[in-house]
């Protein structure tokens, strides 16, 4: 089963004060259990698995880190 895809779109914004000029930020993607579990499961696959519990939480904690770019 192919993973599902997922989206992410600018949001434009006008700060108050500002030029008049709308500035672009990226909106954080959505994580999903399925990318968790997806990304748990290589990790379980590579030299570095541990638990199945330790898997998830690394699996979770790397694509947090990875949204917050």
């Amino acid at each position: 089963m192919a993973p599902k895809e997922t989206k992410t779109e600018a949001v434009v914004t006008e700060k108050p004060g500002s030029s008049g000029a709308p500035s672009r930020e990226a909106a954080a993607p959505e994580i999903t259990q399925e990318m968790i579990a997806e990304r748990a499961y290589h990790i379980s696959q590579s030299a570095e698995g541990g638990t199945d519990e330790e898997n998830w939480h690394q699996a979770e904690a790397e694509l947090r880190q990875g949204s917050e770019r």
